[in-house]
C-alpha cells in the first residue's frame, strides 16, 4: 500500500551500486575511446611517428588519469596498452623493413 512508505527508509544500496558502476564503465569506456581515437589520429591524419604518437598518447592518458581521479589499474591498463603498442608496431617496422623496403 502507498500509505506503508515512510520517505528516505528504504534501502537503496543496490540501487546506488548499480549507478556507481554505470558511471564507473562510462568513464573507463569514455577514456579508453579518447586514448584510442587520440593515437590513431597523431599517427595517421597527422603523420607522426608511431613512436611519437604512442609515447604522447601514454602521456595525455596519464593526465587524463589524474585530472579524473583513476586509481591504478587505469595505469596498468595504460601501461599494458603501451606495451603492446610498442610491440605491434615493432613488429610492423621490422616486417616492412624486412619485406618492403
Amino acid at each position: 500500500m502507498a500509505s506503508d512508505y515512510v520517505r528516505g527508509e528504504m534501502d537503496i544500496a543496490h540501487q546506488k551500486s548499480t549507478f556507481d558502476g554505470f558511471i564507473a564503465v562510462s568513464v573507463w569506456g569514455s577514456l579508453l575511446t579518447v586514448v584510442s581515437v587520440l593515437y590513431l589520429t597523431l599517427a595517421f591524419a597527422v603523420g607522426m611517428d608511431w613512436l611519437v604518437s604512442l609515447i604522447a598518447t601514454a602521456i595525455v592518458g596519464g593526465v587524463l588519469g589524474l585530472a579524473l581521479g583513476m586509481k591504478t589499474s587505469w595505469y596498468v591498463t595504460l601501461g599494458g596498452l603501451f606495451v603492446f603498442g610498442l610491440v605491434c608496431g615493432g613488429l610492423v617496422q621490422l616486417f616492412g623493413m624486412a619485406f618492403g623496403g
